[in-house]
C-alpha cells in the first residue's frame, strides 16, 4: 500500500517538530526547561493517532495548531538570539506541516464518497 506524499510529509514533519520541542531540554539553560519542553510537546502528540489513521478532520485542525509553533518561532528569533537554530526549525517545520496537512485534508475531501 502506498502512502500519499502529502501524508508522508505531514507525518515526518510533525515527528521532527516533536523532536525539535523535546530538544529544548538541551538548548535551554534554566530550571524550567523540562516543563517548557513538555508543555510545547504535548499539543503535538494529540493528533498523531488521527493522522496515522487518515482522519480528515485531524489534518484540518493540525494545520491550525501549527500556527502556534510558527508564531513561537518568529518571536524567539527576535527575542532570543541564542535560540536562532531552534526558531528557524520551528518556522520551517511548522510552515511545511501547515501546508501539507491542509492540502492533504483537501485531497481527502475529494476522494471521500458522497
Amino acid at each position: 500500500m502506498t502512502v500519499h506524499p502529502l501524508k508522508l510529509i505531514s507525518l515526518l514533519t510533525i515527528i521532527t517538530l516533536i523532536g525539535c520541542q523535546i530538544s529544548l531540554i538541551f538548548w535551554l539553560q534554566n530550571d524550567y526547561r523540562f516543563m517548557i519542553a513538555g508543555i510545547l510537546t504535548l499539543p503535538l502528540l494529540f493528533p498523531l493517532k488521527g493522522m496515522f489513521s487518515n482522519k480528515r478532520y485531524t489534518f484540518k485542525w493540525t494545520g491550525f495548531v501549527t500556527l502556534i509553533y510558527f508564531s513561537i518561532g518568529i518571536s524567539e528569533s527576535f527575542a532570543n538570539p541564542d535560540l536562532r537554530i531552534y526558531s528557524a526549525l520551528n518556522v520551517l517545520l511548522s510552515g511545511i506541516l501547515y501546508l501539507s496537512s491542509i492540502y492533504y485534508s483537501r485531497y481527502l475531501r475529494q476522494i471521500e464518497p458522497g
